[in-house]
């Protein structure tokens, strides 16, 4: 099985690395657009979310272990100073947003969550629950859609296709989110896209991740409390 897995085409490894990462989620994404019923997050969401992502991580690391990858090709190396350019990367990828935000409302533009919504999210969630997705969910995206997709393109000299790349997955798999979601994660993504293809560092951007996810989801439990 070793040597199978060891033989196998880079093109053939990223398929089934992307397949089971992002494959799911991007279909689930693409199916809300023309879906009548409205996405959301709810308690029960974020429980299937935690169990598909360990799993997947679990046989995606293992995988990518036999084909040779490790934590320090990808530039995952935790740190207190990383931490805190984590949480300036956060700052700067809001205030991209923000700027965005402010020239749609002035052009008479406002986006929405789909459907028109004024929030995603339903019902109560548990505060375990958010704070375990807060921290595993970042993990599991930045892991692969940043430091596994530019990490190979830049191995292959196509950093910049990379970079897009990274771009357009963390979209592809957020379209449940609507207008709101699209001017929220471009200038997200293409901040940590560019740091990393910069840097080679993955904490900061992990942290950043984290930051705006629990961020996003702890005023959800106490508003339903």
């Amino acid at each position: 099985m070793r040597d199978a897995i060891r033989a196998l085409s880079i093109r053939a490894e990223a398929s089934i690395v992307l397949g089971l990462a992002f494959g799911y989620f991007i279909l689930g994404a693409v199916a809300s657009l023309f879906s009548r019923a409205a996405p959301s997050i709810s308690q029960q969401h974020l429980n299937y979310l935690l169990v598909y992502e360990t799993v997947a991580m679990l046989l995606l690391g293992s995988f990518l272990y036999v084909r040779g990858w490790s934590f320090k090709r990808i530039g995952f190396k935790p740190g207190l100073m990383d931490t805190l350019k984590g949480a300036g990367l956060a700052a700067v990828a809001y205030a991209c947003y923000a700027l965005l935000w402010m020239l749609l409302v002035f052009a008479h533009a406002s986006p929405t969550y789909l459907h028109g919504d004024h929030s995603l999210v339903i019902g109560a969630l548990a505060l375990p629950t958010v704070v375990a997705v807060g921290l595993l969910n970042p993990l599991f995206e930045e892991i692969f859609v940043c430091g596994y997709v530019i990490t190979l393109a830049k191995e292959s000299d196509r950093l910049s296709a990379g970079v897009n790349a990274s771009v357009a997955i963390r979209l592809a798999y957020h379209l449940y989110q609507g207008g709101i979601g699209v001017i929220g994660i471009i200038p997200f993504g293409l901040v940590c896209a560019w740091w990393f293809a910069r840097t080679g560092r993955l904490w900061p951007v992990v942290v950043a991740h984290v930051v705006f996810d629990l961020t996003s989801l702890l005023r959800y439990v106490h508003s339903n409390l």
